[in-house]
């Protein structure tokens, strides 16, 4: 008796991979909700494995837009200029400091 093999689905199907953590509760108007609905089901994938894909899509690039200064030449000038010659500290400036002090622990 010969087994049946396994044929890979290439789609995957059902709930999203590994295991929920936390939820996030949402809502959605009701003609994004039947857009979102549609795209899944032309991917083939469920709504929640859908809405997870594009969200973390969508987080990994407002990420990877905010852990980069984007600065005209301008801006790149002065600050250039302020780090060679930094400005002489004001009585602002200072007081910030001294609150500051009182939260930061110089570990040896």
């Amino acid at each position: 008796m010969k087994a049946k093999a396994k044929t890979a689905s290439p789609i995957k199907r059902g709930r999203p991979a590994g295991g929920a953590t936390k939820r996030l509760n949402t809502r959605f108007p009701a003609g994004l909700a039947e857009k979102i609905e549609y795209a899944a089901a032309l991917r083939g994938v469920a709504v929640a494995a859908f809405i997870q894909e594009a969200v973390a899509e969508r987080a990994d690039r407002v990420i990877e837009a905010e852990a980069h200064w984007q600065l005209t030449r301008d801006e790149a000038a002065n600050l250039a200029a302020m780090i060679a010659k930094p400005p002489k500290p004001n009585a602002t400036i200072l007081k910030a400091a001294k609150l500051a002090s009182r939260h930061v622990v110089i570990r040896s």
